[in-house]
């Protein structure tokens, strides 16, 4: 008797672990698709505020994006202004490689310390798809004319980032171009993105700029809605809209709960810590209208993330 109790216990442990070990949250996202037609961000402190904002998002029957326009726009102790119009297409190239080509018109404006700086960009950008369906290269054409597009020849430069994957996950990516080299990586824990370091190198002056991210989420909460990966439009230097379609790997199904930010500049011998910013997040709203990230923080006064249809 005693040997068939062990016998019947050693066959209930074993489905438990192997019920865990099959677990999978993407299945508890059930509640059908949601697709924002903005997401606007909103931050400010004493000195400044700051509207970052994806609009206008339209999409074709497959739910890939076709079109939008970004903004930013920062007032209070500087004045900066940009705004960027994008069009985006999708074909197969002649060796069969899936692509993405975004085309943007771009104007900049920035005014601090009696400085100013004005200069508008015309951008193509093509986007390689690997086997899996996920963005392995993005290759830029970039236009560039201090004031305002004349008969004057524009500055053409290039830039390039590239994407490494672990399965179905973005384990690190590395941009360069004519100024700066940028190297991120993003590490995994389970389904949860655990951290994400940024390295800036300036290839002008020398100087570095390590920054970390650190986020935590809630094991209770899933997201319960497929189409738009939220995340995408809070973690730092993803390309927001490729990722929210989910051609950077899949995001994380788990609602973000907290992030602190951390790092350091070096400037030939001279380094100094960054400002750490910790901010806590709620999570709210009805998919069939809005749904919104507010954040308290020890940087800004306010700070929320919308996302409208």
């Amino acid at each position: 008797m005693k040997k068939m109790f062990s016998i019947l216990l050693a066959a209930l442990l074993l489905a438990a672990c192997s019920d865990s070990d099959s677990y999978n949250p993407y299945d508890e996202q059930r509640k059908g698709e949601f697709h924002p037609a903005n997401v606007v961000i909103k931050k400010s402190t004493p000195n400044r505020d700051i509207t970052e904002s994806w609009t206008n998002i339209t999409r074709n029957g497959q739910g890939q994006v076709t079109s939008y326009e970004y903004s930013l726009e920062i007032s209070g102790d500087i004045s900066q202004t940009e705004k960027k119009k994008h069009t985006v297409k999708y074909y197969t190239r002649h060796d069969g490689r899936e692509v993405i080509e975004t085309r943007t018109d771009a104007s900049y404006f920035k005014s601090a310390n009696g400085i100013s700086e004005n200069y508008t960009r015309k951008i193509v950008e093509t986007a390689s798809i690997n086997s899996n369906g996920y963005i392995d290269e993005i290759n830029s054409i970039i236009e560039h004319w201090v004031g305002e597009p004349n008969s004057s020849e524009p500055v053409t430069t290039t830039s390039r980032r590239t994407f490494a994957y672990n399965g179905d996950f973005c384990k690190s990516s590395s941009y360069k171009d004519n100024e700066q080299e940028i190297t991120y990586k993003y590490n995994w824990s389970g389904y949860k993105l655990k951290n994400i370091t940024e390295l800036k190198e300036d290839l002008k002056d020398g100087s570095i700029e390590y920054n970390t991210y650190d986020y935590t989420f809630d094991s209770r909460e899933i997201f319960p809605y497929t189409g738009t990966n939220l995340m995408a439009f809070v973690q730092s230097g993803m390309p927001q809209i490729y990722a929210s379609m989910g051609y950077i790997g899949k995001g994380t199904p788990y609602v973000l709960s907290e992030e602190l930010q951390g790092g350091y500049t070096k400037f030939g011998t001279m380094t100094s810590d960054n400002i750490k910013v910790h901010n806590t997040y709620s999570f709210d709203g009805d998919a069939n209208f809005k749904l919104a990230y507010n954040a308290f923080s020890n940087i800004y006064d306010t700070y929320s993330i919308n996302f409208s249809k």
